[in-house]
């Protein structure tokens, strides 16, 4: 009987279950995307400067602020459904996080049919989980759609040549991205453009909806610069000027604040380079390089992966090598496409390791992703509460100001003016640093025609044309100052 035993073979065993279906696996990324944001950024926050002058331009409660001549009209567009209707940020934060999920879960699911696999969910989920994605998804801001409409496209272009939707839906993000950032849309056009016509056989009908799309973009930009700037060349010298454009180098700065802060300009302090992030920045190239090098060797359709990879070095370089100063959301379309490679390195390291050392391989995976996603998580919290207490600041005195019976119609000229302004429904002119010694022209007008003008500052020392003004002490260290037509 012990040498039957021992003659029986062992039971075979048994099948690892298979991981769910890719956009199954997207969904959840997707799902786990908006309940982190829920999370980290309370749907509480108040809104920020640039979010106040998007929201204002079609707000129902609100006049709308001063929009400079680099800014374009995708946002303003974006977020019309809830500014139209309601002057509730809250409300707005929920309808931003559910359109960002969308766009993520909508962006990426092309990505399914472009490269079958798991590649595209652990893409959304490395995208998902920066901190700039948490912070930036439920902010009314252009850069986070700017960089899904760049992985669509890049995706859509990729499937064009046998699908008329596909042609399409490559003309709607296009014209999206054109609306939101034309020049990032200009920009990321080329590289795409010179696939189209590369391609084997040339796509002439991918070309036409990629110059459609950016004529909707374009177009618009271009006739507000008639009506509104003086021209396109005016609109484009000011736009220019506001972004310190020219040949530079701000690789440093941008280093500078991969852990924050949200802007190294005006004085910001930027601090000095973390060791930890810069480790974690220069990985993205190299793992984006591990996934083309598999790609080409296991002949798995490296075109895809190489399109974005050169999508994000030409949305990349403008911001590094043209514009004085640095915003770590101007890369998040380089993240967002990057991802793709860089999911692809990390499953063919997992997928070409032998099977003694697979299991170090899978290790060693997730660790790297765990590490990433709790770093990118701290660096989430800890902008996220700076954001909150500055800007609960800016409510707070806003609530004392309506409590003191400030009410439009009237125009607020200071710091945060324009969160103050819009959040109390008032004309508004902001300043990011000390007052000027002459007031801008709009608020000239409003002093010789006796409106009723409110300046707002806090550590600015207040002009000498408001020096016999009254002046009130609002919570949050702030002041205000009431032109004499409040009196009248």
């Amino acid at each position: 009987m012990t040498s039957t035993l021992a003659r029986t073979p062992s039971s075979p065993t048994p099948p690892r279950p298979p991981l769910p279906r890719p956009a199954v696996l997207l969904a959840l990324v997707t799902a786990l995307y908006g309940a982190a944001q829920l999370t980290i950024v309370s749907p509480r926050m108040g809104i920020g400067w640039d979010e106040a002058i998007y929201a204002s331009q079609f707000a129902a409660h609100a006049p709308p602020a001063e929009f400079s001549a680099p800014r374009a009209r995708g946002v303003p567009l974006l977020v019309a459904p809830v500014t139209a209707l309601t002057d509730s940020v809250t409300a707005l934060r929920l309808y931003l996080t559910a359109l960002s999920c969308l766009a993520l879960y909508g962006a990426f699911l092309i990505w399914t049919r472009v490269r079958p696999g798991h590649t595209a969910p652990l893409a959304a989920l490395l995208f998902a989980g920066c901190w700039l994605s948490l912070f930036y998804g439920n902010e009314a801001m252009p850069n986070l759609y700017v960089a899904l409409t760049a992985v669509a496209a890049t995706g859509l272009l990729c499937l064009s040549r046998r699908s008329r939707a596909a042609l399409a839906g490559l003309a709607a993000v296009m014209a999206a991205m054109a609306l939101l950032r034309p020049s990032d849309a200009l920009v990321a056009a080329v590289p795409l453009a010179a696939a189209a016509l590369l391609a084997r056989p040339r796509r002439p009908a991918a070309l036409a909806a990629i110059a459609a799309g950016l004529a909707v973009g374009w177009g618009e930009w271009l006739v507000e610069a008639e009506l509104r700037h003086g021209g396109a060349a005016a609109r484009l010298h000011a736009a220019g000027q506001a972004n310190l454009t020219g040949l530079t180098v701000s690789i440093a700065e941008h280093a500078a604040a991969l852990d924050g802060p949200s802007l190294c300009r005006w004085g910001a302090d930027c601090g000095d380079v973390s060791p930890v992030a810069l480790a974690w920045w220069l990985a993205i190239p190299l793992m984006a390089a591990v996934g083309l090098r598999t790609a080409w060797r296991d002949r798995r359709r490296p075109g895809p992966l190489l399109l974005a990879t050169l999508v994000a070095a030409a949305l990349t370089a403008p911001y590094l090598f043209y514009v004085g100063y640095a915003a770590p959301r101007f890369l998040m379309p380089a993240y967002a496409l990057l991802a793709l490679p860089v999911a692809a390195g990390a499953l063919a390291l997992v997928r070409r390791s032998r099977p003694p050392l697979r299991r170090t391989a899978i290790a060693f995976t997730a660790t790297g992703l765990l590490a990433h996603l709790a770093l990118q998580g701290a660096y989430a919290h800890r902008m996220a509460a700076i954001a909150h207490e500055g800007r609960e600041r800016v409510r707070l005195a806003t609530e004392d100001l309506r409590r003191r019976g400030v009410r439009a119609p009237c125009t607020v000229y200071g710091q945060s003016g324009v969160q103050i302004g819009y959040l109390l429904g008032c004309r508004s002119r902001g300043l990011a640093r000390g007052f000027p010694r002459t007031p801008p022209a709009p608020v000239r007008r409003a002093i010789d025609a006796g409106e009723r003008l409110l300046l707002v500052y806090r550590g600015a020392a207040p002009p000498r044309y408001a020096a016999g003004w009254r002046t009130v002490k609002l919570p949050g260290g702030w002041r205000a100052r009431f032109s004499p037509a409040w009196h009248d």
